[in-house]
């Protein structure tokens, strides 16, 4: 399975329809809401750990709508790593490359755009942890 999936949730989260644009998705793939934005759409590379966010669990071509579990950040996610796990990153706030994974580059990412903590490794390709949640609303923004 590629993408992002729950494996443990400290709580219940339902599933629900959410607004997208015109959206092409697969099960798994990470969604963010921007601040301002009435629908949602695919993290990037650039995506800041205060957006809203959830894990599609449907395909979907085209869809305005898109049945998604909404994330409150209190659920051990595994998701793709574009490098080997290493125990050594356990702690590391990470950046996304895509809707799929996460950078885990070694390093603590410390500026906005980063959206995953990683507190452990499955295999050699993947990595769980928490996916870094807010309200839509920049911390910093004056």
């Amino acid at each position: 399975m590629a993408g992002f999936y729950v494996i443990s949730d400290i709580s219940d989260r339902p599933m629900r329809k959410l607004p997208t644009s015109s959206l092409t998705a697969a099960i798994g793939d990470l969604l963010e809401l921007t601040a301002g934005a009435t629908t949602w759409a695919k993290t990037t590379s650039t995506t800041d750990h205060f957006t809203r966010k959830a894990i599609v669990m449907e395909t979907a071509t085209s869809s305005s709508s898109i049945l998604c579990m909404e994330l409150t950040g209190t659920e051990e996610v595994v998701c793709d790593a574009t490098a080997a796990g290493n125990t050594a990153h356990n702690g590391d706030r990470m950046a996304l490359t895509d809707e799929n994974a996460v950078n885990n580059s070694g390093s603590d990412v410390t500026g906005q755009a980063v959206a995953f903590l990683q507190t452990g490794i499955v295999g050699t390709t993947k990595v769980k942890g928490y996916v870094l949640t807010g309200s839509g609303v920049d911390p910093d923004a004056s």
